[in-house]
């Protein structure tokens, strides 16, 4: 049979799978790998991505969250940093200069998988020169979750960060998976853009970051007037500063950029505790 992803399961798995998600419960797994609390951002091009594949993944102890493209994944893993990456290519889509582009950028964001089932070995070869950790031909959910842990134990990534649900800096906190964000206990009133800014701020708390860092990791590209980056920070300032014109939290280091003026001593991470309540709360 084939998945909504277009490619094709087992199956058996799949409907074992889909058997237990209508029950309410998972399904039994003997070997299953955990993940530990990692998130996981699945990127589904030109698709759906299979029940199967998710349900496997969070009996794995993975959270998850999906995506349609490459952009908005490298946005997702800049709040949720480190972060795996799953891109998932369909038989209908080819692999193009741009897929690997985007390979490059994500594996400077943390592991990232590929699965294809058409992709050829000269293929596989330029995926992984790109900078996907690991090529697959099969979305089996077993083999997917297998592999991702075995990516994660030969690179040694930390979970505790991954598995965060509320980043605190200080008197800002931003809820990662909920898209809220408080300043001295004021709810804020953020686009969607400029959550993502301050939220990639509050994890990078104390780093100093220039604006082409900004323009890749939040805006999703790597080339663009860094203009927008000042015109959106002043329009942070006007939300989360007392005297925005005197900004004492998110300050310009000349020449560089900006950074969260929080020591790092002060950033604290609450651990999440429901995992239905993180995938309910996807965009």
């Amino acid at each position: 049979m084939r998945d909504t992803c277009g490619m094709r399961l087992a199956s058996s798995n799949a409907a074992a799978t889909l058997s237990a998600r209508g029950k309410g419960t998972h399904p039994q797994r003997a070997s299953a790998p955990l993940l530990h609390g990692l998130s996981v951002v699945l990127a589904v091009l030109g698709g759906r991505c299979s029940e199967s594949l998710t349900v496997a993944l969070e009996h794995a102890d993975a959270w998850v969250r999906v995506t349609s493209n490459l952009t908005d994944a490298r946005r997702s893993n800049a709040a949720l940093y480190p972060c795996a990456t799953v891109v998932i290519v369909p038989p209908t889509i080819a692999i193009t200069g741009s897929v690997h582009a985007g390979l490059r950028a994500l594996s400077r964001q943390g592991a990232v998988l590929l699965l294809s089932v058409n992709a050829t070995t000269r293929e596989r070869v330029d995926l992984l020169n790109s900078g996907a950790d690991s090529v697959l031909t099969s979305v089996d959910p077993d083999e997917v979750v297998a592999a991702l842990a075995a990516v994660l134990r030969r690179s040694h990534v930390p979970t505790t960060r991954m598995a965060s649900q509320i980043v605190c800096a200080g008197e800002i906190c931003v809820h990662l998976l909920h898209r809220t964000a408080t300043a001295a206990g004021r709810t804020l009133a953020l686009t969607r853009l400029e959550f993502d800014l301050l939220a990639y701020f509050v994890t990078h708390a104390g780093e100093t970051l220039t604006r082409d860092l900004l323009l890749e990791n939040v805006w999703g590209y790597d080339i663009g007037g860094r203009d927008t980056v000042t015109v959106h920070v002043c329009r942070l300032r006007r939300k989360i500063e007392a005297d925005p014109s005197r900004p004492a939290l998110l300050e310009t280091v000349w020449g560089i950029g900006y950074r969260l003026n929080t020591h790092p001593a002060s950033v604290s991470i609450v651990l999440r505790t429901s995992r239905r309540e993180a995938a309910t709360s996807v965009e």
